[in-house]
Order: structure tokens, then sequence, then C-alpha cells
């Protein structure tokens, strides 16, 4: 086994494991003794868990490849207002092995060769997450699974026996392992052995299946006299709670708490907690994301933690100055008549000497309810590199005019240029940009505009049909579910992950896929020849369908609580999906959405330990689109375009979107550049209300493609953090940049 750690440095924050101990006794007498964890010096306020990874929804385990070993805390495990916080300490472990926890830091291994080993975590004081102990020989060839208390060890084997075996030295984990006898059957064995899930607390034997929590105690019948053979024993099952029906495994961290988690295959990874001595739900939600099998370093005694800042091992040093007051400025509005870009070749080079026609993205002539000619605003020809610049009308015909002004005075345009390489084969180029209105002059519309056209990436022709003879038919329901978009929605842990350049809304690409390769030939390299003779596109409304998009998160971590606002009108950009031939998708520039919502949404006072995004309803159009030259076809291709906010029948009115927890505490913090960072004085709030969001890779997936997205903050669309009044600092830091300057987001230790 390998493992990795993260060294911190600094001050020492403690929180040690709670000592583990056979309680023992003499019998002269038949009676039952409960082998278990005796009372402990210290009690915990975090309990490390473990959890051996396996992708969610992925089926069974691949022995063939090893599997990551992660330690999480649990913080503050008997409050509704707990973690569980990744450490971000891991280790790597056989695929062939099974492991089990102990209790005091003890992790047992069962090799591939049913051997026996060791390991203690001495992650906290900067050392290895499995460190061995010892390799104990004993015949496990048929163990099924195994649990600990600390002193005794369970072995079940694959016909449902279970035999038990003594530590002498639970809390190292060094000692000697001997036999103490085989559980008898009974139904309450049965109840244990076809259990989804059995863990201990101390003598209290814990199972999960079907729903159910049930307890029952383990105890050791001793003999009259000088007999020493104990004889183990399973007490009467006592029912906690019913009815968790999407419940695959529990662990307790300690005493009066447990914890579940749903299954893998609805790839959520939920972690609900449980407390009481009439178990009742606590949390709902204390993580996501987590799959695979968790194992608790369980403790004998549970307190209530200080004011202190969750943290394991050396906490890092101050953020040291406080936030700005203000967040920066927006730009000045520069209200330009001229939009540009450049088109390239397949294989990077510019595409020279190409009719480059740009029009109105949503308004046209010829309207119809299922199609319309978008309006012509102007032309350009690309130069020797492939850059065309073009100049927009003083004034902007009336259809047009009503659509920008619906849109909060931002002009969408789509710049399209097309020819056939040296071979026959037809391309197409596609662009997206965004300008202020010549009539504008509000910064809103400028900042809206420069956001969403600020990527100034090229734009690669790509081959296309004349009669849409390359475009796939709709995919079925079992294809769009082997789609990376899938993929992507189904994962409740947002990813900082690029969506990939080209997706298929059929199931999955290779890796190596390129458009360029026609009737066995790459064409990427041939010079293109423009179109000759008068051109017009028309666009051919496919259909509607409402998919939610994140436009926003907000983090609270320690005592703080987060808010996000986003009110009285759509501010964000979210890229626009097209398709040349076969179900292939690129996501294209992007599309700003400023129009009116005529109400405010968000969220308020949510934490600590709380980070959400944020989803609203958005309608997405699917459009066939045609470009004639001399009244024939010529190019036909696909797009996804983004329409309107729209509340769906009986739906939201906006969701919380996935968890973002794991960008929050003391290991994110500890990896962020000094120059990010501030402090938020006890009792006050900071907000990010200028410039522009970070851009939300995964924002949504509608049509079997995923689309990314950002948000321009202002007054009304603002990410908040309010501190509380507990004794340590609260520290944020910007993702992309300084809270000075343009940092996209900001997360919270």
């Amino acid at each position: 086994m390998t493992n990795g750690t993260t060294s911190r440095t600094t001050r020492r924050t403690l929180w040690g494991l709670c000592a583990i101990a056979l309680v023992s006794a003499m019998a002269v007498t038949p009676q039952a003794v409960a082998p278990g964890q005796a009372a402990a010096d210290t009690c915990q306020s975090g309990v490390a868990t473990y959890v051996l990874e396996s992708a969610g929804g992925s089926g069974p385990v691949n022995t063939s490849q090893s599997r990551t070993l992660r330690k999480y805390l649990d913080w503050a495990p008997q409050s509704a207002d707990g973690t569980l916080m990744d450490t971000d300490v891991t280790a790597t472990v056989p695929g062939t092995s099974k492991l089990f926890a102990a209790g005091s830091g003890i992790i047992y291994e069962v090799t591939k060769d049913n051997t026996l080993k060791a390991y203690t975590d001495n992650s906290a004081a900067g050392g290895s997450l499995l460190t061995p102990v010892k390799t104990y020989n004993l015949d496990w060839t048929d163990v099924k699974r195994a649990w600990s208390n600390g002193s005794r060890i369970f072995a079940q084997d694959s016909k449902g026996g279970v035999t038990v075996y003594k530590q002498s030295a639970p809390a190292t984990g060094d000692g000697t392992i001997s036999k103490v006898g085989v559980v008898p059957d009974s139904d309450h064995l049965t109840e244990v052995t076809h259990a989804a899930s059995v863990w201990m607390v101390g003598s209290t034997l814990y199972t999960l299946d079907g729903g159910k929590v049930a307890h029952r105690t383990y105890t050791e019948i001793k003999g009259p006299g000088t007999i020493t053979t104990a004889i183990p024993s399973l007490g009467d099952t006592s029912t906690d709670i019913t009815g968790l029906v999407d419940a695959a495994a529990g662990w307790s961290p300690g005493p009066g708490v447990f914890n579940t988690i749903t299954t893998a295959t609805d790839y959520s990874g939920i972690v609900r907690k449980y407390t009481g001595s009439s178990p009742a739900l606590a949390n709902d939600d204390l993580a996501e994301g987590v799959f695979g099998q968790v194992m608790a370093d369980t403790a004998s005694c549970l307190t209530t933690p200080a004011s202190d800042k969750p943290a394991f091992g050396d906490a890092p040093e101050s953020a040291g100055t406080e936030a700005p007051a203000t967040a920066p400025e927006d730009p000045a509005p520069q209200n330009s008549r001229t939009v540009s870009g450049k088109f390239t070749l397949g294989n990077g080079q510019g595409a020279p000497g190409l009719q480059v026609a740009v029009t109105a993205l949503d308004a046209g002539t010829e309207q119809t309810t299922d199609s319309f000619k978008p309006t012509t605003l102007a032309t350009a020809t690309t130069g020797p590199d492939g850059t065309w610049t073009a100049i927009l009308p003083d004034q902007l015909p009336t259809e047009v005019q009503a659509v920008v002004d619906d849109n909060g005075g931002v002009l969408n345009v789509e710049a399209v240029t097309d020819g056939t390489t040296s071979s026959g084969v037809s391309v197409v180029g596609v662009d997206y940009l965004s300008a202020a209105s010549p009539g504008t002059s509000t910064s809103k519309a400028a900042a809206l505009a420069a956001a969403a056209s600020d990527t100034g990436d090229a734009v690669a022709l790509v081959p296309t049909s004349a009669d849409g003879s390359l475009l796939a038919g709709d995919p079925t329901d079992a294809q769009q579910n082997q789609t990376f978009a899938a993929q992507v929605e189904q994962s409740p842990v947002a990813s900082d992950e690029p969506d990939p350049t080209w997706q298929s809304d059929h199931g999955k690409l290779p890796a190596a896929f390129s458009p360029y390769t026609v009737n066995g030939k790459d064409i990427s390299a041939e010079p293109v020849s423009p179109r000759v003779g008068g051109c017009y596109k028309m666009k051919y409304k496919q259909s509607a369908r409402i998919a939610y998009t994140t436009v926003g998160e907000a983090h609270a971590f320690y005592d703080a609580k987060a808010s996000f606002t986003y009110g009285e009108s759509m501010s964000s950009s979210i890229e626009i999906g097209v398709s040349t031939s076969n179900g292939e998708w690129k996501a294209g520039k992007s599309k700003t959405m400023g129009s009116s919502l005529g109400r405010s949404l968000g969220f308020t006072g949510k934490g600590p330990y709380w980070g959400k995004q944020f989803k609203v309803p958005i309608e997405y159009t699917k459009y066939k689109n045609v470009r004639y030259c001399d009244g024939f076809p010529r190019d036909t291709w696909l797009t996804i375009e983004p329409n309107r906010y729209k509340i769906p029948a009986g739906g939201a009115t906006a969701k919380m979107g996935k968890d973002v927890r794991n960008k929050d505490g003391l290991s994110p913090y500890t990896h962020s550049p000094k120059s990010h960072r501030a402090i938020v004085p006890k009792g006050q709030f900071w907000e990010l209300n200028r410039t522009r969001s970070t851009k939300w890779s995964g924002a949504v997936s509608v049509y079997g493609v995923s689309l990314g997205a950002s948000t321009q903050y202002d007054s009304q669309h603002a990410q908040r953090i309010t501190t509380g009044n507990q004794p340590q600092e609260h520290d944020i830091w910007g993702k992309n940049d300084s809270l000075n300057g343009k940092p996209g987001i900001f997360y919270s230790f």
C-alpha cells in the first residue's frame, strides 16, 4: 500500500482519538461478559471516518485495480450542524484487499493471500494513513467480511458462520490475536450475517438491512469454576428505526449517533445523520458524493466541540488582512459597433478569404411559429490569418431592437462562414458574440456583453452536409443515459474539470475522436474555398425543453452563513451547442441572457458547513439551421440554444444544485494562494457583487449535451457570507484571483 498525506505547519489543533480498552472480568460462576470499549479519558468531538472508494453507480468493484482509502473527519458528530470533512489524506489499497476499522486509529487489511495485517493511522501527527504495525498468520481463507470493536474481531465466512477473535492490544494493534469461539447459530445471528451493513459501538452490534436499523448486545458466556472457554452470544434484537429505504450502509462515530449512506447506483452518495436513544433524523445532508465502503474510527465517548475550527494536524497561518470593503468595480461601458473573431482550418491554421455573415441570433423576418430568417446585420471577409471584423449598424432593425430591449440591452449575434475543401468536403464555421446595443449606454449591458465575448477563442471549420444527411436522429433514453452529460448530471458533487471539446448525444465518444476524418481521409489541413453566390440562413425549430441551469453558488464554513441573490433579471452567459454530423456536439461560444425575470430568486442563511450551487429553470430550443446559396441548401447543422427563464408546470422556481463543500475547509485553504486570502471579522458580512463569476462546466445537461455557464455579478446578483461570533478568525479566499481582483467566486474556512 502507498500513502498520501498533506503537510501542514504552525499551530496544532488537537482532536485525539479515544483509547479503546478491553473490559474483562474473572468469573467463578457462569455469567455474561460484554467485551468492548472502556470509557476513554478524553471524549472526542471529531471522529476519523475512512472510505474505501469506488465509483458511484459503477457496479461491482474491479479487483484488478487499486482503490483509494480516503480519510474524513466527522466533526461535531452529536450535532445537527456537524460536517463530514475530507481531510485530503489518502492511501492506495490493492483492489483484492478487504479493510475494516477497529478504533484507536487501527485499520486491518485482509490480503489477497488471506493474511491479516494491522496498520495505524498516524496522519494526524504528519505520518502515514496506513503505517504498518503487524502481520498476523491466521487462516482467513473463507472470510467474507469482518468487523471489530477493538478488543474483538468478528470474521464472517461464506456459509454465514461468525468466528470471534480477541486482540490483546486493541489500542495499538500489535498484540496477540486468539480465537474466542464461534457464535452459535440462531435467528439473531442470521439477522447479522444477512444484513447489508454491520458495525459496533462497544459491545452493541448494529445492523442495517431493508431500511431497518437494529441492535443487540454481544456477550461472552464464561463457564463455572476453572473453565476458561467463553461462548460468544448475541442478545435479543431491538429495532431502532425503520423506513430508511435508500440507505445502503451504516456506521457510528460513537454512542447515540449513527450515519447512513445512500446507494451508489443512484449516484448520490448522500450521508445522513441520526441521533438520540430513539433515533431521529438530525441532518439529511451531512455530505454528498461519498462512494465506497465506510468505516468509522468509532469512539467510546463523544462530546460537543469547543469553539475551535474543525482541523486535523497543523492548521495554517492566518490570512492576516481583512477582506476589502468593496469588491472591484466593473469596467466602464465601451459600446463598440464592431464585432470580431477568427475562423481556422481543422488544424488551427487561419482560414483566409471566406465570407462571414453576422446575423441577429434571436430575431428575423419571414417569421412563423416554427421558423424564421435571421436578420443580417453585417458582413466581413476573413484576413490572411483567419481574423475578421464587422461593423454593426447605427440603428438596429425594428425586430432586432425589440429583442435587444427585452434582453437588457444586449445584442446576441451569430457569425457564420462556409466553404468547400480541396477534396470537395463542405465545411461550416459558427461563432457567437454579444455586444451592448448601439443605442444602449448601461454598464450592466456592457458588462454582460463583455463577459460573454471575452474568451477570444478561434472557431474551427467542421465538416457538414448540404441536406442534413450527416445529422443523427434523436437518441433513445438508453443512449442518452450513457453520455458524458448524463455522467455529469448524475454526480452530486461539482467538478472543476472542463467539459470535453466534443460530446455525443448517443453515448460516449472515443478519447481520440476527430470530426476531420472523412471517407478515411484527414481533411483538417485542406485549404477551403469560399461559397459563391447570394447566401442566407433559415432556422427551423425542432423542439424545446426546460432544464435547470447553474447560475451561482455560495459557501459557509465554521460559524458562517451563506447567501446568494439572483434578482429581477437574468444575468448569465450560457454556452450554445453545435452539431454538424452523427450526434457529435461541440459547445460553442455563449449567449448572453439579460431578460427580465419579474422576480428575485436565491437563498439566505445557509450553514454552517454548507456549500451548494444554485440552479434556475431555462428553456432550451433545438434548431435545425440551413444555409442556402443561390436558392439551394449548402450547409445544415443543429444548435441547442438557451432561450428564457421558464418555470415548468408544477415545477420549482429554482433548485439547489451540486454540492461544493469540498472546496471549503482546512485543506483547500492550505493549498490556496496566500494573495487570494482575507479575513471577514466576527459578526460581519462580505459580498461579491462585481465582475464575472467563475465559469461552471457542466452547468446544464440538456438534449444529451453538457454546457457551461457564468454569471455577471451586480447589486442584484451576488454571493455573500455572514460570519458568526466564535473566537477564531473566519478566512475566505478567491478562486481565480484576490478579492480585490476578479475572484470569480470565493470559498470559506
